[in-house]
């Protein structure tokens, strides 16, 4: 039960915190983002609605279509959002004290980053952001094609699209958002909890001396599996290690130095948690 609270009021400030991205920075600032923000920012000049109406519109028109679409899991998981941002957006732009003449680059830089931030929050307590997602969704639930290709073709065009309107210097400040706002989400999806870091699959007769200087000049774990090659037959010893990022080339050299010749399969592991990473190791 206190999980359960707890995840809701993370969403709830994930949900704040992307209704201040937008009603301070994104529309104030004409910001040509990705997203419904971006949509809206692009919309304007022709639409005769305030922006935080035709955004609240448009997030509300595409949660029905998710929910038609991709069932009760995208309802469940975005109906917090879809309930609380339209109040939440509107508390910002109508109550709060507005920002007047906000320099686009500035609203850029900050609505992306807490933007970032906000949608990493909602993720990680099992909750959407709604809007474009639910467009990405049924392209990969009916069409087979990757959420993040759908998602970066979308917020490209829709920036790219202001290049019409606004010209290429907004259209380059957009970038930046889009840009920094992906930054932010990894982040926050990263700072508490699980972290992101190299894993690497050894296959080699040294795997003992590989082994050592994993332990002591990176000081970090390994783990021996037996494993049996399919052709072969032929029973060996696999060494498995996970390194953080600016361990990367060391682990490699360690290895090119024992056994130039090692079958090495290195993958990015996007949540580790425990001794090493996610708390300090034990003495």
């Amino acid at each position: 039960m206190i999980k359960t609270i707890r995840k809701i009021l993370m969403i709830e400030v994930g949900t704040l915190l992307f209704a201040l991205s937008v009603g301070l920075f994104i529309l104030p600032g004409k910001v040509l983002t990705g997203g419904v923000a971006g949509i809206t920012s692009l919309l304007a000049p022709y639409i005769n609605i305030p922006s935080d109406v035709m955004t609240i519109v448009l997030n509300t028109s595409l949660f029905i279509i998710g929910s038609f679409f991709l069932g009760r899991e995208f309802f469940r998981n975005t109906l917090l959002y879809s309930i609380s941002y339209p109040f939440w957006l509107l508390f910002v732009t109508r109550v709060m004290p507005e920002i007047n003449d906000i320099d686009p680059l500035l609203a850029s830089v900050y609505g992306g980053l807490i933007g970032g931030v906000a949608i990493g929050i909602m993720f990680r307590n099992g909750g959407s952001s709604g809007g474009t997602d639910a467009i990405a969704l049924i392209g990969e639930k009916y069409f087979k094609i990757k959420v993040s290709r759908t998602m970066m073709f979308m917020d490209s065009v829709t920036v790219l699209a202001g290049l019409y309107v606004y010209g290429l210097n907004s259209v380059m400040i957009g970038l930046i958002s889009v840009f920094l706002m992906t930054i932010a989400l990894n982040w926050s999806m990263n700072i508490y909890g699980g972290v992101e870091a190299n894993k690497f699959e050894i296959i080699s007769d040294k795997y003992e001396l590989i082994a050592n200087d994993i332990h002591n000049v990176l000081e970090r774990g390994t783990t021996l599996v037996d494993v049996k090659g399919g052709f072969t037959g032929k029973e060996r010893k696999m060494l498995v290690a996970v390194v953080s990022d600016d361990q990367y080339n060391g682990i490699k050299e360690i290895i090119d130095k024992h056994d130039p010749n090692a079958f090495v399969i290195i993958s990015q592991a996007k949540d580790v948690n425990g001794e090493g990473f996610t708390y300090e190791p034990r003495i």
